[in-house]
C-alpha cells in the first residue's frame, strides 16, 4: 500500500466498516487499493439515491465509477470485484444489479424495478430508477457497438442521478425514468478501454465521472488461498453492518470544519493541479470536488450509519483521490498511445516489476510483438526521457533499471 494512504489514515478514530472489508483479501494477490475501492463501491451500491448532500443547486448521491484498471489476468481484478458482489447479494434486500451485455434499451428496463401495488396495478419499486452495473471486465458491459448505439451518452444523465430521464427507444416510444441513480463498478485493461471508448471522447463528459485505479505492478504471488473461518465470520458482519448503512434515508450534513476543509481543498486543487491544463484530465479536475464529496460520505458511512461528514472523512476522500490521481496521466495517456507508446510503456512496467534487466531479457520477452531495431528506440526514449538508466553487465552486454531514484 501506498505509503501516503495507511489503513489508521482512513479509519482514524473509529473502527471503519472497511477495515474489516480489507481482511476478506488477506493472504490473496489482491492490490490492497483494489480492495479498499471495491469496499468504497459496496458502500455506494448500498446506499443507492436514499441520501444525499445538498448543494443547493444540485445534489450529490454516493454513486460512482470505479475502473479497475491493471494487465490481463493481472492483479485479480475480478476477484476483487468479487468481493463486492458477494456481499451485495447477501444484502435483503439486495441492490438492482446489473451483470450482463446491455443495449441502451435493456439499460432502461433493468433499471425500472417494478412490483405489483395493493390496487393490482404495476408500480416502480421504491419510487426510484436505480442500479448497480458490475463486470469483471468492461467491455462486456461498454464497448464500441454500445458506445456507438447511444449507451454512453445515457451514462451521464444516470450518473448524474437526474430525478426525470426520458430516453426514445426503438420499439417502445418514449421511456421515462424517475429519481434515476447508477453506479458501476469494473475491471479493464488499457487495450479494453482503447477499443470500447473512441479516443475524441477520453476526457470527457463519460470518463470524467470515473474514477480509474491503476496497478501497473502485481503483488507477490500467493501459490495458495484458504477461506478461513474468521473470514466467514467477518463477512456476516459486513453484510449486517452493510445493511444497516443502507438503511439511512435524508441529507448528509459537513459540519462547520468539513465545510472549511472541503473548501480549502477545493482551493488548492484549483489553483494547484496540473490536470486542468491537461486535455485528457480537465474533465476530471472540473468534477473532482463531487468526487471528494461522494468519497467522503463513503467513509463517513463506514464508521457506522451516520449522516454527519466530518474533516477527518474529507481527509481520507482526498488521500485515496491522491493515490489514483498519481497515475491517472499515465492512464489516459496509455490509453490514447500509439502503438509505439504503448510498447513504451510496457517495456518500462518490465524494467519496473525486474528491478534490473538485460537487453536480451527484453527482447525474449518482446520478440513477438518488435524485433531488436525497435528494441532499440524503445529504451533510447526511456534513457532520453530520464525514466531509465542502462550500464554495462558482467557479462559486457547492456542492463537497464529505472531512473526515478
Amino acid at each position: 500500500m501506498a505509503d501516503d494512504l495507511q489503513p489508521q489514515k482512513v479509519e482514524k478514530k473509529k473502527k471503519s466498516w472497511l477495515r474489516y472489508f480489507l481482511k476478506l483479501s488477506e493472504g490473496t494477490e489482491i492490490p490492497e487499493m483494489f480492495s479498499i475501492w471495491c469496499g468504497l463501491a459496496s458502500i455506494s451500491a448500498a446506499l443507492r439515491r436514499s441520501v444525499w448532500i445538498d448543494m443547493g443547486v444540485y445534489r450529490v448521491y454516493p454513486n460512482m465509477f470505479i475502473i479497475l484498471v491493471a494487465g490481463s489476468g493481472r492483479c485479480r481484478k475480478s476477484t476483487a470485484i468479487g468481493l463486492c458482489e458477494g456481499l451485495l447479494h447477501a444484502l435483503k434486500p439486495s441492490p438492482n444489479i446489473i451483470a450482463q451485455k446491455i443495449t441502451p434499451e435493456a439499460l432502461i428496463e433493468a433499471m425500472t424495478v417494478t412490483g405489483v401495488g395493493t390496487d393490482g396495478e404495476i408500480k416502480i419499486v421504491g419510487g426510484a430508477c436505480d442500479g448497480f452495473v458490475i463486470v469483471d471486465e468492461l467491455s462486456t458491459f461498454l464497448n464500441r457497438r454500445s458506445y456507438e448505439a447511444g449507451l454512453a451518452s445515457m451514462l451521464i444523465p444516470l450518473y448524474d442521478c437526474k430525478e426525470k430521464f426520458e430516453y426514445m427507444t426503438k420499439g417502445r416510444g418514449k421511456e421515462v425514468l424517475f429519481n434515476t441513480c447508477l453506479g458501476l463498478l469494473g475491471g479493464s485493461t488499457i487495450e479494453w478501454i482503447r477499443s470500447a471508448i473512441p479516443e475524441d471522447a477520453i476526457g470527457g463528459g463519460l470518463t470524467s465521472r470515473m474514477v480509474f485505479i491503476y496497478e501497473k505492478v502485481p503483488p507477490p504471488p500467493v501459490a495458495w488461498t484458504e477461506y478461513t473461518e474468521a473470514q466467514r465470520i467477518v463477512k456476516g458482519r459486513l453484510v449486517e453492518a452493510l445493511s444497516s448503512i443502507g438503511e439511512v434515508r435524508g441529507a448528509v450534513k459537513l459540519t462547520e470544519d468539513a465545510i472549511e476543509a472541503y473548501k480549502k481543498e477545493y482551493d488548492r486543487f484549483y489553483h494547484q493541479s496540473g490536470f486542468y491544463g491537461n486535455k485528457l484530465l480537465q474533465g476530471y479536475a472540473s468534477r473532482r470536488h463531487v468526487h471528494l464529496l461522494k468519497v467522503g460520505m463513503m467513509l463517513a458511512m463506514a464508521e457506522g450509519p451516520t449522516r454527519v461528514i466530518e474533516p477527518r472523512h474529507l481527509q481520507g476522500a482526498k488521500e485515496l483521490l491522491e493515490v489514483s490521481e498519481k497515475n491517472m496521466p499515465e492512464v489516459m495517456s496509455l490509453i490514447v498511445a500509439s502503438e509505439t507508446g504503448e510498447m513504451v510503456a510496457r517495456v518500462m512496467e518490465t524494467i519496473l516489476k525486474l528491478g534490473k534487466v538485460s537487453r536480451g531479457e527484453l527482447m525474449r520477452r518482446f520478440s513477438h510483438r518488435i524485433g531488436a531495431r525497435e528494441m532499440h528506440e524503445v529504451l533510447s526514449t526511456l534513457i532520453l526521457s530520464g525514466q531509465i538508466k542502462h550500464e554495462r553487465g558482467d557479462g559486457g552486454g547492456d542492463c537497464f533499471y529505472s531512473g526515478r531514484g
